[in-house]
């Protein structure tokens, strides 16, 4: 069996922050978020100014900011819009980090029979 492009791409946590630049709760957010990226080496991190981005907003059904996504293989598994709190953004992480690894394993183990 052979992994295809879809498979490995769609096997990573991602965190995707939707922000405008006039948008002090954004800022705010921005902090709150400071150092998950290297507490999480292994999770994606991306921010989409919906000012500058309105196509990839309007694609994530994002209307008000700051909005945080969370997604694990391809499948959203959170969402907060407003300010979320770190200890539950890093649980949603968390949770999510864990479903990818649970589908690596699943593949695995199809590949290895």
């Amino acid at each position: 069996m052979w992994l295809s492009y879809n498979t490995i791409v769609y096997n990573v946590t991602e965190v995707i922050l939707f922000t405008q630049e006039t948008c002090g709760a954004c800022a705010t957010q921005r902090e709150k978020n400071d150092g998950l990226e290297d507490k999480y080496p292994n999770v994606e991190f991306k921010e989409v100014d919906i000012q500058t981005d309105l196509e990839t907003a309007e694609e994530y059904g994002v209307r008000k900011t700051p909005t945080t996504l969370v997604y694990a293989n391809g499948e959203q598994t959170a969402e907060f819009i407003g300010i979320v709190d770190r200890n539950d953004l890093e649980s949603a992480i968390e949770r999510a980090t864990q479903q990818s690894s649970g589908f690596v394993q699943r593949l695995v183990d199809v590949v290895r029979k």
